[in-house]
C-alpha cells in the first residue's frame, strides 16, 4: 500500500511541477491556457497533499499501542464493582471482569490497576489514579 500510494503522490507532484513549468514558460502543452494549466497543477498538488496526509496517518497507526486483547488489559485502570477479598468483580475498559486482588483487599468503588491476566481472571492492585 505504501509503495503504490508513494508512487501516486510522486506522479501527481511530477505532473503538477511540469504543468507549473509549462504555465510559466507560456507553452500550451495540453491545449489549455497557461492559467488553466496552473489551476490544474494546483489541483494536482492539493490531491498530492491529501494523499500525503492519508499516507502519514497510515504510517503513524502502525506504531500505536494495541487497543484490544491481553495487551490492552494489562496496565488498564478500572473500578471495583464488588469488594475483592481476594476475589470479586471490576469494571475496566467498559466491561465487567472477574478479578483477584494481588496484595490487600480492595473495597467497592476503589480504583484498581490490572497487573496480570490468569485465564479470564484479572489480577489487580489498588491504585490512586482515577478510572
Amino acid at each position: 500500500m505504501h509503495v503504490s500510494l508513494a508512487l501516486v503522490i510522486g506522479l501527481l507532484v511530477a505532473v503538477g511541477a511540469f504543468l507549473v513549468y509549462v504555465a510559466i514558460v507560456g507553452v500550451s502543452f495540453i491545449g489549455l491556457s497557461a492559467s488553466d494549466e496552473a489551476a490544474l497543477a494546483a489541483t494536482l498538488f492539493a490531491g498530492a497533499a491529501i494523499l500525503i496526509l492519508i499516507f502519514a496517518a497510515g504510517f503513524k497507526s502502525q506504531f500505536q499501542r494495541v487497543k484490544t486483547g491481553k495487551e490492552a488489559l494489562i496496565g488498564a485502570i478500572g473500578v471495583a464493582t464488588t469488594n475483592l477479598d481476594p476475589k470479586g468483580e471490576i469494571r475496566v475498559i467498559s466491561e465487567i471482569w472477574r478479578a483477584t486482588a494481588k496484595d490487600a483487599p480492595i473495597t467497592l468503588g476503589q480504583t484498581v490497576q490490572v497487573i496480570a491476566l490468569d485465564g479470564n481472571v484479572l489480577i489487580v492492585k489498588a491504585t490512586e489514579q482515577k478510572a
